[in-house]
């Protein structure tokens, strides 16, 4: 997951007269929320299999991985506009609590019924969560510090979550996950208490709106939630239209749809092969890998689109290899995903600098994460693992022939 401004909160700044809180509680409530958040989504993925119950049946185990990334895709802008509306704060607390109640139901539940409405849940504490939460840090002095450590923290927990899986593995199939979710409430009580309320400045009498050009939506306040999403989703079409963004939403949903495909499969794939902590090791690399991989992109003198191409070209590689290294096969896709994430949103950026742009470009990520495995699972039985992950690869590869201006 990758951060951009949220929409509604574009250019929004307090000065130190008008920020009247304590900070010590602020930052450390935020980051903890979003690892924990993080961890207990991604503990699932080196339990797979045995969450299916050993059923042998790969589309199980992908739906159960896909659950949460649909929840997302499907509620981040609606829930966003909603989180304009009645408080970020009551959002970012409604989707932590989401997140752990779920959790709770992943950890102490064996029916797949349960499992999966749970995953789509969890994904809608998600997408509750990101949205308020980007609005927040943008509301801070030091937005673009906090977005880079928020950034890190989320990776952190993405990584701390399918290492820990694996590695405790061994004491229970699911100690991982009822440590998360453990993490979860803990932290939600802190969301609620006190701590959370640092979060959102105090606002002295001014009521603070965006400019018009960006944020189209807001001069239509008074009208229906359903309007507002309807103008959006308009805006939205005619966006993939007219500009290149349509391509680069094309090019992030066959990136991580490639390699959601992989991860998903990998537990099933690698159960002759791998244990539960190598397997957690080799997953988590991808993202220890993305996180290094995205600092050092931001920081060379190389053009967009050479950026994006390495990333795809790494990326690739990563899943050629995916069949015989694991451990080097994941730490080059996180590698690739890291490095043309940072060109996509530069190539983004160059059409408009909006946070209602940035939110499409996040949008393509779920809509990769959760669709990608999905539609994969449908060619498994059929051509095998290696057919399917091989494949995925070259189509992966024929976006480097895609321009972008």
């Amino acid at each position: 997951m990758y951060p951009g401004r949220h929409p509604y909160t574009q250019g929004m700044r307090y000065s130190q007269q008008e920020i009247k809180m304590p900070m010590n509680f602020r930052k450390p409530t935020l980051y903890s929320s979003v690892f924990a958040l993080q961890g207990l989504s991604n503990a699932v993925i080196p339990v797979l299999p045995e969450l299916a119950g050993n059923s042998g049946s790969s589309a199980i185990s992908t739906l159960i991985f896909s659950g949460y990334f649909m929840g997302a895709l499907l509620t981040l802008v609606p829930l966003g506009i909603l989180a304009d509306r009645i408080g970020n704060l009551k959002m970012l607390r409604f989707g932590m609590l989401l997140t752990a109640f779920t959790g709770s139901f992943i950890a102490f539940s064996d029916n797949l019924w349960i499992l999966g409405i749970s995953r789509f849940l969890e994904g809608v504490g998600c997408g509750a969560f990101f949205p308020a939460a980007f609005s927040i840090i943008a509301e801070w002095e030091d937005s673009q510090q906090s977005l880079g450590e928020f950034n890190f923290l989320l990776n952190a927990g993405l990584a701390a979550g399918v290492l820990f899986s694996g590695l405790l593995a061994g004491f229970g199939i699911k100690t991982a996950i009822i440590s998360f979710t453990f993490l979860a409430f803990l932290f939600c009580i802190l969301l609620i208490s006190e701590a959370g309320e640092q979060l959102v400045p105090n606002r002295i009498g001014k009521k603070f709106t965006l400019p018009e050009n960006r944020n189209p939506t807001r001069n239509q306040q008074d009208l229906p939630l359903l309007h507002e999403i309807r103008s959006c989703l308009e805006k939205t079409i005619e966006s993939l239209l007219k500009t290149d963004l349509g391509k680069i939403l094309g090019i992030t949903i066959l990136l991580y749809g490639a390699t959601g495909l992989i991860t998903a499969n990998y537990a099933d794939y690698s159960a002759g092969f791998l244990t539960k902590p190598e397997l957690g090791l080799a997953i988590s690399a991808s993202y220890l890998a993305a996180m290094l991989s995205s600092l050092i992109a931001g920081r060379i003198a190389v053009n967009s689109k050479n950026i994006v191409k390495a990333g795809i070209v790494l990326a690739s590689a990563g899943i050629f290899l995916s069949v015989k290294l694991p451990l080097l096969a994941f730490f080059l896709m996180g590698t690739g995903g890291g490095t043309a994430v940072v060109g996509l949103i530069m190539a983004v950026s160059r059409i408009s600098s909006s946070g209602f742009a940035m939110g499409i470009f996040n949008t393509g990520i779920y809509a990769g994460l959760g669709l990608g495995p999905i539609f994969g699972s449908f060619f498994l039985e059929p051509f095998g693992y290696e057919t399917v992950f091989l494949g995925s690869a070259f189509v992966l590869l024929a976006t480097l022939f895609v321009e972008l201006e």
